[in-house]
């Protein structure tokens, strides 16, 4: 199985063939079920607490296919990541799965693939999973 291609990115793939997923998430215990239950779907998972840490993964490599991104943490918010994201040419592409329990959909980020309300409902989340890496799918 060879990479993602994505918008004229390569996207990296696990060493099983399937894509890694960002979780951006504050609270720990949601950021740890999200990545167990990931990780228990074939995802490769890669973690963040807050923007600022997700900026300096995406700059390590490899490139996700997705970000799930919650909008209300500190050190840098949902929001700021996401302008963050959009502004660098590298990663604008990535689909972003934009969570949370404080925010509604006319407040997500502009260019957000899906939003999630918290508590998220593991189904609705596995369909915009799908539906961002079926963007990114193998080329034939």
């Amino acid at each position: 199985m060879g990479p993602y291609r994505g918008a004229g990115r390569v996207v990296a793939r696990a060493a099983a063939g399937l894509p890694l997923i960002l979780v951006v998430e504050d609270d720990p215990d949601i950021r740890e079920t999200l990545a167990e239950i990931l990780r228990d779907h074939g995802y490769q998972v890669a973690c963040a607490p807050n923007g600022l840490d997700a900026l300096g993964r995406l700059e390590a490599a490899p490139t996700p296919a997705a970000i799930i991104l919650d909008l209300v943490m500190p050190v840098m918010d949902g929001w700021r990541f996401r302008a963050a994201q959009l502004g660098d040419p590298r990663f604008a592409e990535i689909p972003v799965i934009v969570t949370s329990a404080s925010a509604n959909k006319s407040s997500v980020p502009g260019g957000a693939a899906t939003f999630l309300p918290k508590p998220v409902q593991l189904d609705q989340l596995f369909a915009a999973i799908e539906r961002c890496v079926t963007r990114c799918a193998p080329e034939p």
